[in-house]
């Protein structure tokens, strides 16, 4: 079946596992490495196994696959982990000895699949004995080859054009189980780069630069910093970030037909390193590399300002992850000290000694902790490191106020704190409104906290506080 939409013809059909395969399909660079856990690759062998054993002659669909036409060769642009473990599955149930050298310590999620899939087709299946005796393992495992190549079935997409695959590709996952939003961001930048006619190369470093920091860090970034800060600046709430949200991080299109102010921020993201290389005084020179790094990232990707689709989106996200690791070390400095015992809830992010693993803080703590991170991100994003080890005091207090206040934090406590469009009392509203950092000092810090002569409420946060020269009120 053929199918004409936006001026391209898009192809869809049945097809068997077995001619697919046997077609020329490539994994394009911006697709995301191998990452099906061995339990989803079990489960895909499970079912297949299940739908063998119904006696009919339905085929068993597998779902889709969303194919560019790229001149003969076919890019996987949706369904490369199904293909990869389908091959994988139909090699080792030919041959259950392949891959005898795959090592048996921690190894990346392929290995691990291939390991745990070898155990199960080795293991007896538990079936009917036919007349003539038990089934051997091997020609069960021969059988269900051929069912898979024969009577599963994918539904194949194919255009030659790569937006309107991107297109099927977003709207086959807003239909069905849907992504996180940061990987349909991804996709998306990944065609505004298309356009702009990038490299090869570095098309595959951003993109390996994306996948090497985790979905778990991505979507941090993504639904409790940029996600907030973007709703905050404007005095909105901001509710659980989803993929109807995407539009904030979409940017403006460096296309030639853009109005003047995508122009301008075109322009002025492409060229600050360059000036920078030629004189500006974008950084002070007596700095350190790196702060000399930071100060150029953040002249270049101002949070309150457009951003531009396409590879200064990849950069930009590889810069703001990179910052809130800075963040949540420096305040977790901070605070080591005076946190020794083991018993003492830690009010903040614990990081391990090499930097490499960061543990949420405990649940009482969790909002307040992210507020702070979100405000500390925001301030050094506009006045770098100008004042900050001074501000940061500020700013933490800002954010911990309600954690002494109350006796429950909710997120909706430090939303509405955030959100509001007043600059006495959202830091956020006022860090936007101020030309310089020392405009900070007027943030009113309103710290209280129940009156009770046996209320040990926050004691260790309190003193903490006191320390840096706080005053803690106590109210009736």
């Amino acid at each position: 079946m053929s199918i004409t939409g936006t001026g391209n013809s898009v192809s869809v059909e049945p097809t068997t596992v077995g001619v697919l395969l046997n077609e020329a399909l490539m994994i394009p660079p911006y697709q995301r490495p191998y990452s099906w856990r061995p339990d989803t690759a079990l489960q895909l062998l499970d079912d297949i196994r299940e739908a063998a054993r119904q006696k009919n002659d339905i085929p068993y669909v597998l779902g889709a696959v969303i194919l560019h036409n790229d001149n003969g060769t076919f890019n996987i642009v949706d369904g490369q982990q199904r293909l990869i473990t389908l091959c994988l599955l139909l090699e080792l149930l030919s041959d259950a000895d392949k891959y005898k050298d795959i090592p048996n310590k921690d190894t990346p999620p392929i290995v691990r699949v291939i390991r745990a899939v070898k155990l199960e087709i080795k293991r007896p299946v538990n079936t009917q004995p036919d007349r003539e005796g038990e089934k051997e393992p091997e020609d069960e495992n021969k059988k269900l080859a051929e069912f898979i190549k024969t009577r599963c079935q994918l539904i194949r997409i194919v255009t030659k054009d790569i937006d309107e695959a991107f297109r099927i590709f977003d709207s086959q996952n807003y239909r069905g189980k849907p992504l996180a939003p940061h990987d349909l961001l991804k996709a998306y930048h990944l065609r505004a780069m298309r356009k702009q006619d990038r490299s090869p190369a570095m098309t595959v470093a951003l993109v390996e630069a994306w996948e090497s920091a985790g979905d778990a860090a991505l979507d941090r970034l993504f639904s409790r910093y940029l996600y907030r800060i973007s709703r905050w600046l404007r005095g909105e709430r901001a509710p659980q970030f989803t993929a109807q949200d995407i539009g904030l991080f979409k940017g403006i299109s460096p296309d030639k037909d853009s109005p003047p102010h995508a122009h301008y921020h075109n322009l002025a993201q492409a060229t600050i390193p360059l000036l920078t290389l030629m004189g500006s005084a974008v950084c002070n020179e007596k700095s350190s590399a790196d702060a000399q790094y930071r100060a150029i990232q953040h002249a270049r990707f101002q949070l309150d300002a457009p951003l531009v689709a396409g590879h200064l989106f990849f950069e930009r996200i590889t810069f703001m992850l990179a910052e809130v690791n800075r963040l949540t070390m420096d305040m977790f400095s901070e605070l080591k000290g005076r946190y020794q015992s083991q018993d003492k809830e830690f009010p903040f992010y614990r990081v391990s000694d090499d930097g490499a693993r960061t543990e949420p803080p405990p649940s009482r703590y969790r909002y307040v902790a992210d507020l702070y991170l979100a405000v500390a991100l925001y301030y050094t994003n506009k006045f770098g490191e100008e004042n900050f080890s001074q501000m940061r005091d500020r700013l933490f207090a800002w954010a911990y106020a309600p954690r002494i206040k109350q006796y429950r934090v909710q997120y909706q406590s430090v939303d509405n704190l955030a959100s509001d469009c007043d600059p006495q009392i959202s830091a956020f509203k006022l860090i936007r409104n101020a030309v310089s950092a020392g405009e900070l000092r007027g943030l009113p810090i309103n710290i209280s906290r129940p009156k009770d002569s046996d209320n040990h409420h926050e004691n260790e946060l309190v003193d903490f506080l006191t320390s840096k020269g706080f005053e803690i009120n106590e109210r009736n």
